[in-house]
């Protein structure tokens, strides 16, 4: 499989290079950041591109331990497409607020507050700016890559206006819980709750330690796992590294309750699936494509829970689809 040689994307031999030749200049010149207040006051940081004749305007809604930088890559390829984005970094990520000390641990209580700020961010930040900007608000688009997928997911159940359409990439809908069976999880999460120790890192989870991993990684591209591992390397607000046993309950609950709730989702939805996925599990995901009213559904086999950081083969067909998702739905 050639990994280097791709349509759609940069090629990895040549990746770094063109993130400091095309991207970088675009992250100075376009991207404009800010922060806003989460629905309990909890401060959040975000960045935008607004684009003139913009086709929409997409909300990307990130993944576990993830911040803008990770994404900055997918970022630049909305904006050369025609649509202007807008990207929230989740509390406790990046350079949102954090709820416990450490700059690596991901904590929530529950994940009602992810979606509550993502509402926030919205009405604060997205539909002012597209006012402003004179953009149709029916071409308002979601895509929501792991822990953001279960968090757009929820919003979309609660609040079914705002979104014409939305791709969930690699979705949380079941948690890979490893080695551990539920009756185990689930005992050691009353045990954290009993001993009040919730914000532990749980068994497998641990703090930044600066050491590469790629073989392990969610990434098949080495240069853009390189990427992101500098910017945490250089900056500890991108260091989220573990969940704690209040994210890992929180999780747990909402992936069961986005399956129950499947059904309320009715808009457009492009669902990618890996088949190399060890963070979540496809069956959770099969269960929401059967009950929501509207998915297509993908599958990649060869490809790891970072689609958009595959192999350029993987990463052509991806961009390709999504491209093609977007353009069919877009409101004219």
């Amino acid at each position: 499989m050639d990994n280097n040689k791709g349509r759609y994307t940069f090629p990895d031999d040549s990746f770094l290079g063109q993130m400091e030749e095309k991207v970088a200049p675009f992250l100075k010149e376009k991207v404009q950041e800010g922060n806003c207040t989460g629905w309990d006051g909890t401060g959040l940081h975000y960045y935008y591109a607004n684009r003139e004749h913009a086709k929409g305007s997409m909300v990307i809604c990130h993944g576990f331990c993830e911040f803008f930088g990770k994404y900055h890559e997918l970022a630049y390829y909305f904006y050369e497409q025609g649509y202007s984005f807008y990207f929230l970094e989740h509390r406790g990520h990046g350079y949102s607020e954090r709820q416990v000390r450490e700059w690596d641990k991901v904590y929530v209580k529950d994940y009602s507050d992810y979606v509550k700020d993502l509402k926030c961010f919205l009405d604060q930040v997205v539909l002012p700016v597209m006012a402003e900007k004179g953009e149709d608000k029916q071409n308002l688009f979601l895509y929501a890559h792991s822990m953001g997928g279960a968090i757009g997911t929820l919003f979309l159940e609660q609040y079914p206006d705002y979104f014409t359409c939305a791709v969930l990439s690699s979705p949380l809908m079941e948690l890979n819980l490893g080695k551990y069976p539920k009756i185990v999880v689930n005992l050691l999460l009353l045990r954290a709750k009993l001993l009040r120790r919730e914000t532990d890192y749980v068994p497998g989870q641990k703090g930044f330690d600066g050491v590469r991993v790629f073989a392990g990684s969610s990434a098949m591209s080495k240069p853009r796992y390189e990427y992101a591992f500098r910017m945490r390397e250089r900056d500890v607000h991108n260091r989220t590294y573990g969940g704690c046993y209040s994210w890992t309950g929180a999780s747990i609950r909402a992936t069961k309750k986005l399956q129950k709730n499947a059904a309320k989702v009715s808009i457009p939805v492009l669902l990618f699936q890996a088949g190399q996925d060890t963070m979540v599990k496809k069956k959770g995901q099969d269960i929401f494509c059967k009950r929501a009213k509207n998915v297509q559904c993908v599958y990649f086999e060869d490809a790891k829970h970072e689609l958009f950081n595959g192999t350029a083969k993987i990463r052509d067909s991806y961009y390709e689809k999504l491209f093609e998702f977007l353009d069919a739905n877009r409101k004219r």
